[in-house]
């Protein structure tokens, strides 16, 4: 039934001219539905507009042109718990069709607070099916006490020909890095969940081992400036280098100069960063919160870490750098989560949904 089944996509993150990255996981994931031979329309918020009167604003105007939108879809395909799952209800109601959810973090803990709680517990118990993108979400759902439809455990996928391990020098060059330096690469929002101060501190005890050392933040958000600041109080500004946000295909060549990738978020639900690293042959200090765990297998192709220990932070960067896995053990860790395998179990969950109508 993929062929020409007709999904209408709900997001309230993806990317767009200001904003590259956002959400470029779930615009990834659509690309490869159609793929598979079906429409997939986005209504979906691409730009991260912040504040009392900018963020109903958008809200509300992702839940009319949803509503506008569905009667022309077979199934709608909705990211995000709140305030998306509502909207996704809202319109699946007015046209009659199913609609799936995708828990993909914050939005399960957010559960917790009693308004989003009581707007939510509707849209979800409404629901065809709730994909979560790691069973540490899944968990959470189901320790929620809120009625829940089938509860399917599908990551977002990396997309295994986009990343793939590349040559380090050639990289290297096109990028205008030195050729043998030790690269510690750090992509994902400079905010207090990603933890990039706590990599920071981590990164001046590997800079005092590997005095040639650099780490490399691929990202923006509220916390460089502190990130510039903390350099130069560690006397490891000449090592640390902020590109800023990018487009998400572009940085499958900063995956291919690095030596290993650091993720090390207070709060993960799983790091597509990390099985786009592992694609590209590179190893992953991974943290040892949320669902990360899953897809970065330790001692194989990385290393689990306390997020909240520096010091235990930089054995692992300096234990993957004496002793690196073999980039084909990486990849091999990031095959069983290719893109194209998880958007035909995605697939498969919407056209039982549709079916079901």
């Amino acid at each position: 039934m993929s062929a020409g089944l007709r999904v209408l996509c709900l997001s309230n993150m993806w990317p767009g001219p200001a904003d590259p990255d956002y959400g470029s996981f779930v615009a990834d994931m659509c690309g490869a539905l159609e793929r598979r031979g079906m429409s997939v329309e986005p209504v979906v918020i691409d730009h991260r507009g912040r504040g009392p009167a900018r963020t109903p604003a958008k809200y509300a105007w992702l839940a009319g042109r949803a509503v506008r939108r569905a009667r022309g879809a077979d199934v709608i395909y909705a990211h995000y718990l709140f305030p998306t799952a509502a909207a996704a209800a809202l319109a699946g109601r007015a046209a009659r069709i199913p609609y799936v959810v995708t828990a993909h973090g914050q939005d399960v803990r957010n559960l917790d607070r009693p308004a989003v709680r009581r707007a939510t517990a509707p849209a979800l118990a409404g629901a065809s099916a709730v994909i979560a993108v790691s069973r540490h979400l899944a968990d959470g759902l189901r320790a929620s006490g809120l009625e829940l439809p089938p509860v399917h455990v599908v990551n977002m996928g990396v997309d295994l020909e986009r990343f793939v391990p590349g040559d380090r020098a050639a990289a290297r060059a096109r990028l205008r890095l030195p050729a043998h330096d030790p690269m510690i690469l750090a992509v994902g929002g400079l905010t207090d969940r990603k933890n990039p101060l706590g990599l920071l501190q981590a990164f001046a005890r590997v800079r005092a081992v590997r005095p040639g050392a650099r780490l490399v933040f691929v990202g923006d958000g509220p916390l460089a400036r502190a990130i510039d600041h903390g350099a130069e109080r560690l006397g490891v500004a000449q090592g640390v280098v902020r590109t800023g946000a990018m487009p998400h295909a572009d940085v499958a060549d900063w995956v291919a100069a690095c030596d290993l990738l650091a993720l090390v978020s207070r709060v993960e639900p799983l790091g597509v960063v990390a099985l786009e690293a592992l694609a590209g042959g590179r190893p992953v200090v991974a943290t040892a919160v949320g669902g990360t765990r899953e897809v970065v297998p330790d001692p194989r192709a990385g290393r689990i870490v306390d997020p909240r220990d520096p010091g235990a932070i930089a054995r692992a960067i300096l234990a993957l750098l004496d002793d690196p896995p073999p980039p084909a053990a990486c990849r091999d860790a990031a095959r069983p989560h290719g893109l194209e395998r998880q958007a035909g179990r995605v697939a498969t969950i919407l056209e039982r949904a549709a079916a079901g109508r």
